[in-house]
């Protein structure tokens, strides 16, 4: 049996993974994935002040500001979620393909993140925000060049 190809299009906090089984019956919708700390406002999961540290002089100097921004915290979970999730699909031989399409920053974390096996998979990638596009419209976009770059 010949391996579809898995289509994941994804931003920092939501992900649908399609199948393409290289007919012409389209895409088929296999699973969508939300990550609900991604749409966390910043100020939820900060406190408003810094802590304080004795500077050894007069007054403090701030002790605890944070080295990562917590949105780019988040999204980089999630792509490592999202990561995990394409390995599972791989270990059970799910896909033989894959093609990828995120706005540009988490493209690169989601790749970043993929397994090296995983990584060999990726046929196709595409720095754009189609995860508001039905099966029709992401297929026209991403199958027809996908397919002429084989």
């Amino acid at each position: 049996m010949t391996q579809g190809t898995w289509v994941v299009v994804a931003d920092a906090c939501h992900a649908r993974i399609f199948e393409d089984h290289g007919r012409r019956d389209g895409l088929e919708e296999r699973t969508g994935l939300t990550w609900p700390g991604g749409r966390e406002h910043v100020k939820d999961r900060v406190s408003d002040r810094a802590g304080q540290k004795p500077a050894g002089g007069q007054g403090g100097r701030s002790g605890l500001i944070p080295e990562v921004d917590p949105k780019e915290a988040q999204a980089r979970a999630f792509a490592r979620s999202l990561a995990d999730t394409l390995k599972r699909g791989l270990n059970e031989q799910a896909f033989g393909a894959l093609v990828l399409a995120a706005p540009p920053h988490f493209l690169g974390l989601l790749r970043g993140a993929l397994d090296e096996a995983v990584a060999r998979c990726v046929a196709a990638s595409f720095d754009k925000d189609y995860l508001g596009l039905d099966a029709p419209g992401l297929a026209r976009r991403i199958l027809v060049p996908a397919r002429r770059l084989k």
